[in-house]
């Protein structure tokens, strides 16, 4: 008969198991074996210990939080969190992975991540770079985790130009690589027939972000894109739009943002700026940007940014992301390739316009990391911060980054008790602008004030209590991250 766990760990100090199960992808998978010993510290947040429910069911799940000798377990690849478990449902923790012959650490999932990048990073930056990487190297690399980063970050069909140089294409690799040469060539050819059209009808148009940025790649499908940016004369969209349908696009959106959206199958996606950025999510970049003919360059009707102003409109786009859900490490490299393409920019013009933008630092930093990350230079401890915040927000951002930034906006950068204070009062009284925006009948009944300031909790505790709750415990709970 089968020994109980708890049992094998209490007469040996340790378990040896085959795990089962998805819900620790991809730091724990299924036939992995696991070094399970007995708890000898106190556990921390972070750690993986086997516990056994009431039930009697075994589970191997992180600890996520600790309150009053209780712990808050969740599965790395699973959203729920339980809680409510004690020591004495705690048999020993996880020491050790064993997998296709070698051990691993147990790492927290950014470890893990951050780990696996540093094998993409290297990857990269031999493609960039045009070098041969070490075959050896890459015969330690988990490709399988390397190709799931890769996607992550949009640099899948770079990562294949460095790898078909040593081996033969894994399968997925070989797929992302012509996926990304179709895509961009159906680009093209359709961005050539749209300008053409803008050209017969008499419609300025200027070009953006990786259209452009693509070509100082070696080869320019390693500059994956999931649409082409257009800014066009925001005079003519019902033109644009006539002129889209008519070469079978689908109008996905019209006059909502800054951009209104055209679909075609197989994956074509064009997104046609009205402006380069909305007024609500950054007004500094928004006055900026608001009239830019004077640093266009026509060619007929097509339009040109100098490298200069070009630049500095990705290093914008690039801020919006970053102080929002994050960037990844595309837009690092887009950096990296851009600056090496050009070196002879004017410096004394992009200090100057930089300081207008308020964004001096951030290209400084992006500049120097871009360097040092894809040239393979050791990072000192603050640099290495900033790259794992790109590593784990991915192309797209995160939804944890936006909660965070959008609660420390809120509080003005500061946690204490006096600054959560004043914010839940500034969400209780109406600003003057706010009421004008939304409650304009009170606006100009000012007696009717008081009214609103007890109506407005009440309605929300009826129609959204739970969102009042999770907001309220966001605030509480909100504690600025330690940098180096």
């Amino acid at each position: 008969m089968n020994k109980k766990f708890e049992d094998v760990i209490a007469e040996q100090g340790r378990l040896v198991y085959r795990s089962e199960g998805d819900s620790m992808i991809p730091v724990i998978r299924e036939g992995n074996l696991l070094v399970i010993e007995a708890v000898k510290e106190p556990l921390k947040v972070g750690d993986i210990p086997l516990y056994k429910r009431d039930s009697g069911q075994y589970v191997l799940h992180r600890i996520v939080g600790i309150k009053k000798g209780k712990y808050s377990m969740k599965g790395d690849n699973r959203d729920f969190i339980e809680k409510g478990i004690t020591d004495k449902h705690i048999i020993g923790v996880l020491t050790g992975i064993v997998r296709n012959g070698k051990t691993y650490p147990v790492e927290t999932m950014q470890e893990y991540i951050v780990r696996i990048a540093k094998d993409l990073i290297y990857l990269v930056s031999c493609a960039v770079n045009e070098e041969t990487p070490n075959k050896a190297r890459i015969a330690e690399m988990d490709l399988a985790e390397v190709y799931r980063l890769s996607v992550m970050h949009m640099l899948t069909a770079a990562v294949a130009y460095a790898l078909e140089k040593v081996m033969p294409l894994p399968h997925a690799f070989d797929q992302a690589k012509k996926k990304a040469i179709r895509k961009l060539t159906l680009f093209e050819l359709e961005r050539a027939a749209i300008t053409q059209e803008f050209e017969k009808a008499g419609i300025w148009y200027l070009p953006l972000k990786g259209i452009l940025l693509k070509d100082d790649y070696p080869e320019p499908f390693m500059r994956e894109m999931t649409d082409n940016d257009i800014l066009v004369d925001n005079t003519r969209m019902d033109d644009i739009k006539e002129i889209m349908e008519g070469l079978g696009y689908t109008c996905e959106t019209y006059d909502m943002w800054c951009h209104d959206v055209y679909s075609k199958p197989p994956t074509l996606e064009f997104e046609l700026h009205r402006i380069l950025f909305q007024d609500e999510e950054m007004s500094l970049f928004a006055k900026y940007y608001a009239d830019i003919s004077d640093k266009l360059k026509r060619n007929g009707y097509e339009c040109k940014l100098s490298d200069e102003d070009f630049y500095l409109y990705v290093l914008c786009h690039t801020y919006k992301h970053y102080i929002h859900g994050g960037t990844g490490l595309r837009s690092l490299l887009d950096v990296y390739v851009f600056l090496r393409s050009h070196p002879n920019l004017n410096r004394d013009y992009l200090n100057a316009e930089l300081a207008k933008l308020q964004i001096s630092e951030f290209e400084e930093k992006q500049r120097r990391l871009s360097q040092k990350v894809f040239t393979g230079a050791e990072l000192n401890e603050q640099e290495q911060y900033d790259l794992d915040y790109l590593i784990m927000s991915g192309y797209k951002g995160t939804y944890e980054n936006q909660e965070y930034h959008s609660m420390e906006k809120s509080l003005g950068g500061d946690d204490s008790k006096e600054s959560k204070r004043r914010f839940i009062k500034s969400r209780i009284i109406v600003s003057d602008e706010y009421l004008e925006k939304h409650y304009p009948y009170v606006a100009k009944h000012r007696a009717l004030y008081p009214l609103l300031l007890v109506w407005r909790p009440v309605k929300g505790v009826f129609t959204h209590p739970r969102g009042i709750l999770t907001e309220y415990k966001k605030i509480i709970s909100f504690r600025k991250k330690d940098e180096p």
